[in-house]
């Protein structure tokens, strides 16, 4: 079993830009290399690192997978059900769970699934987020809260109106946190006190993308509306309708924002120009994020579709066709095409 492994996975998707598979490539028609069922079904992004593949299960367990051969390595039984998917940091696991029947944050040993410690929170629906030595979380009644790494301590918890099903962010400027009160805040990390908040046009539902510079922060609301909003200042820099509700997280690559909303239609905005802003239909309903890489753009339906498309033209290079709904961004690394389908299967193309 690997006792470590040199790549994290601090955030959902990978990095806060969302932007984890910017520099991939794909074969021209990809195969596929193994699939594996972990149980009735996979909450959440997996987490991927070198070696292996850690997901979370709605049977209220976490699988670790073997990334070579789909072999599950072990499984580890939690008190609760899994909804956002893993964290990984070098030789531990966090996960947390909801209120069903308790919400517990867990730290995991990698080796073998070991449970380090568990805290009792409240019912954790959204990612967590991992940065240093502390983890953010929020719960589905709204409390935002911050623990310690090595024993689970909470240093604070906040309450914030509505509840919280997007990861938080943290930012050089604070904790950025969205409730379904259709509201950003803007927490001191050190407290937790609100420092800033901002009403929005609409529920976000998935996590933010921060700029590298930590300057903007571009996200998505269920009210079909693509934000960039300025930090500290919480200041809306600008705002286009993408003409139906977004429920997958946008993504930042260089200076373009990807964003797809439900009604398949791709969007790509220059962050500094949005009145140049391009869309294609892909002729799917969807509810996950977009996955760009280095030479096209993959997106999921929830009928069970993925497609890889051409982001200039529009032309679709490659489909397949699983068990649906995809209800997260398909992932690559290293070549490989990781895609979470219906019915817990977990399907890897090469």
């Amino acid at each position: 079993m690997p006792e470590h492994q040199e790549t994290p996975w601090p955030v959902s998707l990978g990095t806060p830009q969302h932007d984890a598979g910017a520099a991939e490539t794909l074969n021209a028609d990809p195969r596929p290399l193994w699939h594996t069922t972990v149980g009735r079904a996979v909450r959440g992004s997996p987490a991927i690192a070198e070696g292996v593949i850690a997901v979370g299960t709605v049977d209220r367990q976490v699988v670790l997978l073997d990334r070579a051969t789909g072999q599950i390595l072990w499984r580890t039984r939690l008190r609760g059900t899994i909804h956002g998917g893993p964290l990984l940091d070098v030789d531990r696991l966090y996960v947390a769970t909801e209120a069903s029947p308790e919400g517990r944050v867990y730290a995991l040993q990698l080796k073998d699934g070991r449970t380090l410690w568990s805290t009792k929170v409240g019912s954790v629906e959204a990612p967590l987020a991992l940065i240093g030595d502390t983890l953010y979380g929020g719960t589905e009644d709204g409390v935002a809260l911050r623990l310690e790494t090595a024993h689970g301590n909470v240093a604070w918890r906040r309450q914030l109106a509505g509840a919280i099903r997007a990861d938080p962010v943290p930012t050089p400027a604070g904790v950025a946190v969205v409730t379904t009160a259709d509201t950003l805040f803007l927490l001191d990390p050190a407290t937790g006190d609100v420092r800033r908040r901002l009403a929005l046009p609409g529920a976000v539902l998935a996590a933010p993308a921060l700029e590298p510079s930590g300057i903007h922060l571009y996200l998505a609301t269920t009210a079909g509306h693509i934000l960039s909003v300025t930090l500290p200042e919480l200041a809306i820099d600008w705002d286009l309708q993408a003409g139906d509700a977004v429920f997958g997280a946008p993504a930042l690559v260089r200076d373009t924002v990807f964003c797809l909303a439900r009604n398949g239609v791709l969007w790509m905005i220059p962050r500094d120009q949005p009145g140049a802003a391009r869309s294609i239909s892909l002729g799917i309903v969807a509810t996950a994020g977009p996955t760009p890489l280095a030479h096209g753009v993959l997106a999921g339906s929830i009928s069970g579709e993925v497609v890889l498309v051409d982001p200039a033209s529009g032309t679709v290079w490659w489909r397949t066709q699983l068990d649906g709904p995809i209800e997260q961004p398909a992932l690559v690394r290293d070549r490989e095409l990781v895609v979470v389908a219906g019915r817990g299967d977990i399907h890897v193309y090469r």
